[in-house]
């Protein structure tokens, strides 16, 4: 089995993700920003802290790369994380196209707590994102008149779980990117048994388990 190169800290972070030095200091200070409140809230795996160049922001930059290679990408719209817990990826991802794209981003995370951090980061670092505290479910009911662009979820649930909290904001040319691990082959069997989607598979390049999945044109079987 190939080793995958480890992100040891910002340095190695730059180097693999080649980020402008403004980039990398607004990511210093999230990191910051997450291992101070993380003496409080619960924002990720205490186990992985140490690691969060690599198991966190490293994993969450790679939704970046596939944008930015991506010949079908737009460069602008609304972009929605579900679940955005700590802010992976969904905050990641706005400081890192805040200068070459134009998002309008929308992090939904039902903990009022970790809600209260992601919005001191957008306030430290003066980004153009909305909070929401809700589950989707109630957000969707709120938003029908938007027209999403992009809607991102990373360690949130089921793949199948996940289609149908997102099939309300998938209308159109929307694309979805979930972070998925070594179940995806199941997780895909289970979903195609009422769904139908047009798939791409990323592998990641911080886990050999993991993946990032593409999904367009989704429609539920039997309507």
């Amino acid at each position: 089995m190939n080793q995958l190169p480890v992100i040891s800290g910002p340095e190695g972070f730059a180097t693999m993700f080649n980020v402008s030095r403004e980039t990398l200091q607004q990511l210093k200070h999230y990191v910051e920003l997450l291992r101070t409140w993380q003496k409080a809230v619960n924002l990720v795996a205490p186990s992985t802290l140490d690691e969060v160049w690599h198991r966190h922001v490293g994993d969450s930059a790679q939704i970046v790369d596939i944008l930015r290679e991506s010949d079908s990408s737009k460069k602008s719209g609304i972009w929605l994380d579900i679940g955005s817990g700590g802010g992976f990826p969904g905050l990641v991802a706005a400081i890192m196209l805040s200068h070459d794209f134009d998002y309008q981003f929308h992090l939904v995370e039902s903990n009022g707590r970790k809600c209260a951090f992601l919005a001191d980061v957008v306030r430290h670092l003066g980004l153009s994102v909305e909070i929401h505290n809700e589950r989707s479910e109630n957000y969707a009911r709120d938003t029908q008149d938007k027209q999403f662009s992009i809607v991102s979820a990373r360690a949130v649930t089921s793949l199948d779980r996940l289609l149908a909290l997102s099939e309300p904001f998938l209308s159109g040319e929307a694309v979805a990117y979930f972070f998925k691990g070594r179940d995806i082959t199941l997780e895909i069997e289970q979903a195609d048994q009422d769904w139908t989607f047009k798939r791409r598979q990323f592998s990641s390049c911080t886990s050999t388990d993991g993946c990032i999945l593409e999904i367009k044109n989704l429609m539920r079987k039997g309507i």
